[in-house]
């Protein structure tokens, strides 16, 4: 019985993080329902909502990712460099092993550039670079707009050895 129901917690973590639960504002407007009008500048507190509702079913309320599954973004040196990096993961995905704290991750992160705007991309992006302990400058929305138009063509997740992740 046990089995069964851990079975099951899997399942619904794995569905969670493969791009189910709640919508971004974008898609529900597309649907129809009223959004939220996004603001003009990255905000933490806005990157928050996005966080809450796309995020952190697979990298948890405080950043720290689940072990062996969903790596932490707390103390992540990738989020904090380079800007474009975390962009490209964020609208294209990721896949290729890769270690955090002597624990090696090989999955795969689920593209939201096709659900998330170039507004929510940023505030994510600024609300986790600048959340737990991590301490990096805000993503705007023109530098996402700006990796998008040059990324557009791409149908394949990003490779941890593409990006330069180890």
């Amino acid at each position: 019985m046990r089995i069964k129901f851990l079975a099951l917690g899997l399942m619904l973590v794995g569905a969670a993080c493969s791009g189910g639960g709640e919508r971004p504002a974008q898609q529900e407007a597309a649907e129809g329902t009223p959004a939220a009008t996004p603001a003009a500048a990255p905000t933490a507190n806005a990157g928050e909502q996005v966080y809450n509702n796309v995020c952190v079913v697979c990298h948890q309320p405080g950043g720290t990712g689940m072990q062996g599954a969903f790596p932490p973004l707390a103390g992540s040196a990738m989020l904090q460099g380079d800007p474009t990096v975390p962009i490209r993961v964020v609208l294209h995905g990721l896949s290729g092993e890769m270690t955090r704290g002597g624990t090696t991750y090989n999955g795969v992160m689920t593209p939201w550039g096709s659900q998330l705007s170039d507004a929510d991309v940023a505030n994510v992006l600024t609300y986790t670079r600048s959340s737990w302990g991590n301490s990096a400058p805000a993503v705007t929305e023109a530098q996402v707009a700006e990796v998008r138009a040059a990324t557009e063509a791409r149908a394949e997740p990003f490779t941890t050895t593409e990006l330069g992740i180890k």
